[in-house]
């Protein structure tokens, strides 16, 4: 809830401009009756830019403000949740927010007493909380799935997922019907291409360079093979999706042919 100050200071924002747009439209009036069509003109052209650069001013903070907030919601990625009704320390439980694997630390330690299972639960929360505890992943479908394909599940599941991460998730199950071969062996998809699937697939048509950079650049991520965060590149070649840049100089989404074809041969095998 906004406080009432700042509830003031925009709606105080809001009326001077809506008195400067208002006095820009009187002052064209009078130009238009004095005969002057050129100047009025002039006016309203004025007006009309200048409110267009205010929107583009709003536009590049609702993206500098996403940027946070990815940045933020991946540093809370790599923290386990812990969940605990209480009082009994039995039900205690530490979750991992990647795979949504639960051990239960206290309730281990009281079926089980002996010193050796204790230091075995201690390192088992503390691989967890580190991200590199061996644990079945809960996914879409029942191979060793791709981060995507998680994603893709947690958003079809309801999650709350990070801005670029949602956009992600639509972006990929699209990258076949949209990409170009190219040299007979590559699977390509331009930004352009990407721009335009965003728009289809959202409420939203105008998308800014810098966000269609990032909504590729987490696509290609997390297409990583690897299981440790901090490993993955989107610039990587053993991903699924690499991010690459074209010959023109945009960003593109590259694949290996063969190697796209076989993971949705895994897919289609995985599901039958």
């Amino acid at each position: 809830m906004q406080s009432p100050t700042l509830v003031s200071v925009t709606a105080f924002e809001d009326a001077t401009d809506i008195m400067s747009t208002t006095d820009a439209i009187h002052d064209a009036e009078e130009q238009f009756e004095q005969g002057d069509t050129a100047a009025a003109f002039r006016t309203l052209v004025g007006e009309v830019e200048r409110l267009q650069n205010e929107n583009d001013q709003l536009q590049e903070r609702v993206d500098d403000l996403e940027a946070q907030v990815d940045k933020l919601e991946e540093e809370l990625d790599e923290r386990p949740d812990v969940e605990w009704e209480g009082p009994n320390p039995k039900d205690l439980g530490i979750t991992a927010s990647e795979t949504g694997n639960t051990v239960y630390p206290y309730a281990a330690i009281d079926d089980r007493t002996h010193e050796e299972d204790f230091d075995y639960l201690e390192e088992r929360v503390r691989q967890l909380e580190d991200g590199e505890a061996d644990v079945v992943v809960r996914g879409e479908f029942d191979g060793e799935e791709l981060p995507i394909e998680r994603k893709i599940a947690e958003r079809r599941g309801g999650g709350d997922l990070s801005a670029n991460k949602a956009r992600a998730t639509l972006i990929f199950p699209k990258f076949g019907g949209y990409a170009e071969t190219r040299g007979g062996s590559q699977l390509v998809l331009s930004s352009s291409d990407v721009r335009t699937i965003l728009t289809e697939t959202t409420d939203r048509s105008d998308w800014p360079n810098e966000t269609v950079k990032r909504a590729m650049m987490w696509t290609a991520k997390l297409t990583s093979p690897h299981d440790e965060k901090q490993d993955w590149d989107a610039r990587d070649e053993e991903n699924l999706l690499t991010l690459q840049t074209g010959r023109d100089g945009a960003l593109e989404l590259a694949a290996d042919l063969d190697g796209f074809n076989e993971f949705y041969q895994r897919l289609e095998e995985a599901q039958e």
